[in-house]
């Protein structure tokens, strides 16, 4: 169980790495290309490399009957995250976006408590309060416009969890590339159907759509393995290494300057986190 735990913490850092670029991505094709393009690109690469390890390991490519509605929440989820997330990434600090987004473990805990009857100690639960009181700090609410990216990106960290959940619940009953080839294959038709002014790309935007798709389909991989391959509640802290990656990628190629309170929320909600982990390890 102790390495399972340690290959997943590693695998979930390499995950946070690869989405981390991944932001980079979406941030600047954001300018013109349309968040439903942006979402498409980044399953339909996902999709094909799915297809072609299942094909290559000869898997099914169907799940069993009971497994359907699932898999198909897990999709459904896992795209509303996307949506969000994106619409975020494009309308707000990078750094505060993701920092939002990362407190999905403290959610993924709660839902797999929901859901597959994961144990939950109650520090989890004081761990998700102070997380959520360091992204208020972060969101500062106010009556305006400015408010809803960063709600945008507290809702996709919600679905996330969600998703997260129902994969460990799949544990030892579905394949990683049969999981993650039907949440591409749903997120992609929605996708085009959703699709209300498509924008041609240029050879430029082209090519950073092509990257959203490839480090999307890294993240999505190694973050799916770590979460069958260890429990969720013991491995999902590292991505916490995410909210490392996003803040300096936005100083150091946005100009992005987090202030004092988004500040003090990141470190608010890692430390609810840290919190969160050595308890259990102590347990």
């Amino acid at each position: 169980m102790k390495n399972d735990i340690k290959i997943g913490a590693l695998l979930i850092i390499f995950s946070a790495l690869s989405f981390s670029i991944m932001e980079i991505a979406v941030k600047i094709s954001g300018s013109r290309i349309p968040v439903m393009e942006q979402v498409f690109a980044r399953n339909f690469i996902t999709l094909f490399i799915s297809g072609f390890v299942m094909i290559k390991n000869r898997e099914k490519f169907f799940p069993d009957k009971k497994n359907i509605v699932s898999i198909l929440c897990r999709s459904a989820s896992g795209y509303l995250g996307i949506i969000a997330y994106f619409y975020a990434a494009n309308n707000m600090i990078l750094a505060d976006a993701s920092v939002l987004q990362k407190t999905s473990p403290f959610w993924s805990s709660l839902f797999a408590f929901i859901l597959i009857k994961e144990k939950i100690l109650k520090v989890q639960w004081i761990g998700l309060i102070i997380a959520a009181i360091g992204s208020i700090f972060v969101i500062k609410p106010a009556m305006n416009s400015n408010v809803f990216p960063a709600l945008a990106a507290l809702s996709s960290a919600m679905f996330a969890g969600i998703s997260y959940a129902i994969i460990g619940s799949l544990k030892g009953k579905e394949s990683n590339s049969l999981i993650i080839f039907y949440f591409s294959l749903f997120s992609c038709l929605f996708s085009l159907f959703f699709i209300k002014s498509f924008v041609m790309p240029n050879i430029f935007e082209l090519l950073i759509l092509l990257l959203i798709g490839i480090f999307a389909g890294f993240g999505q991989f190694f973050l799916t393995i770590a979460y069958k391959k260890a429990p969720v509640s013991a491995v999902s802290i590292f991505n916490y290494t995410g909210v490392i990656f996003s803040y300096l990628f936005s100083v150091f190629l946005f100009n992005e300057i987090a202030d004092i309170y988004s500040v003090i929320g990141m470190i608010i909600i890692i430390l609810a986190a840290a919190l969160v982990y050595y308890y259990k390890r102590k347990a």
